[in-house]
């Protein structure tokens, strides 16, 4: 065992420490009703209020409750496990932020929290937005993005998947109300299968307006600067689980190509995970490796270059087609707010089809990426560049948040 997964392996002892030895009290001040200091006060009339509850947050979180907050209709409170609350992926949108350390820590926040008219869980993970179902008695809807029944199927080898799935199946069949970001909510109510689902509005991850930069034509020089944004693993992380995000291989084809390859690793990275990667930014000239940035701070970075690109190919790990077939990213978005064109696996199926069906980006199979320069001219290039005004006005958040606040009504108006 390395150094870096070594690491990784003793900052999940150290938080599963902490969890279970803060337990023991939040379960007695759960018992006794102590309170929680610096709560929110209670909603002006007029205005109903959304907790967004969860343990990993994910930025599409705070870029919705934005757009909610200026509707006028709903405000939104963050509850998030303080393992998960990534700072880089908030904002000032919400009226509070509250971080729980356990379960009961958990429930004792929720019912501190006055005047809660609609409880939106965020997943993946479901174990603590089951929890948040059980403890208020409100409508509660389930937010999910990656589904982990359709990653792996229903008899995983990894534990704590295996612990996950009764939760992830709670949710998705007991909530008031499915917010699905991609389709893979629908491969799982069929694995699971679900006899009743509840009502589900599809809402794609969006373009946030408030991040859309001009869009600019391919450079003179024969410099090609391609960005990706977004998840990286070391090559100490198992394959099986992490291929698609181990990156070495592809910047060896790039870089005999001399396409400079930019990456910009998520600010929910451990930094033990990307230490390889900036070793080979000091001793390759065309990788360049750079920090985290902010999800408002994300396009102005983006910006800089020519292409951005999702490399996912299918037999990099043991995810299942479906998961290939149906998944989303907030890439997608993010590199269509900066204004670049998109190459893009033509194995994520349907990630391709949106990026095809707008036109800003072109579908390559793995087997191309040896030849990718002779594929990306600057003609190519521009041809791309006109479509995306059109789509960032079918793909915004400002014109898609009414069809998010007619779901909540629907939920509301049924409890």
């Amino acid at each position: 065992m390395n150094s870096a997964a070594f690491r990784i392996i003793l900052t999940k002892v150290r938080w599963l420490v902490y969890e279970t030895g803060t337990s023991c009290f939040d379960f007695g001040f759960w018992l006794f009703h102590f309170p929680v200091p610096g709560m929110v006060k209670r909603q002006s009339s007029g205005i109903r209020r959304v907790v967004f509850v969860g343990e990993l947050l994910p930025p599409r979180t705070s870029r919705m409750a934005k757009w909610l907050y200026r509707s006028g209709s709903y405000s939104a409170v963050l509850v998030c496990s303080k393992r998960g609350f990534v700072e880089k992926f908030s904002g000032s949108e919400f009226d509070g932020i509250y971080l729980f350390r356990n379960k009961w820590h958990l429930k004792r926040i929720l019912r501190a929290i006055p005047g809660v008219s609609l409880l939106h869980s965020f997943a993946p993970k479901s174990y603590f937005p089951d929890i948040a179902r059980e403890t208020l008695n409100v409508p509660f809807i389930h937010d999910m993005q990656d589904v982990y029944a359709t990653y792996y199927g229903l008899t995983p080898s990894l534990r704590w998947l295996k612990k996950e799935l009764p939760h992830e199946r709670n949710c998705l069949e007991k909530a008031d109300g499915l917010v699905a970001h991609s389709l893979e909510p629908n491969v799982a109510y069929r694995k699971y299968h679900t006899p009743k689902k509840p009502p589900s509005l599809f809402f794609p991850l969006y373009c946030d307006d408030d991040s859309f930069l001009e869009v600019k034509k391919a450079p003179v020089s024969d410099e090609i600067h391609l960005v990706y944004a977004g998840g990286v693993a070391g090559s100490h992380r198992n394959p099986k689980q992490y291929g698609s995000i181990q990156f070495q291989g592809l910047i060896k084809q790039l870089s005999a190509q001399k396409i400079h390859f930019h990456i910009y690793p998520s600010p929910s990275n451990v930094r033990a995970d990307y230490e390889e990667y900036e070793v080979l930014d000091g001793q390759n000239p065309y990788f360049h490796f750079h920090q985290p940035v902010a999800q408002q701070d994300l396009a102005g970075e983006l910006n800089k270059y020519d292409w951005g690109i999702l490399p996912f190919f299918a037999g990099q790990n043991e995810q299942s087609p479906d998961k290939y077939k149906y998944a989303t990213t907030l890439k997608v978005f993010n590199y269509l707010e900066a204004g670049l064109p998109v190459i893009v696996s033509k194995d994520i199926i349907y990630q391709c089809w949106i990026i095809e069906r707008y036109g800003y980006g072109i579908g390559i199979s793995g087997s191309q990426i040896t030849d990718l320069r002779s594929l990306i001219t600057p003609l190519v290039h521009d041809s791309m560049l006109k479509n995306i005004p059109f789509a960032r006005e079918k793909l915004s958040l400002k014109n898609n948040i009414p069809r998010l606040e007619a779901f909540y009504d629907e939920i509301l108006a049924k409890s």
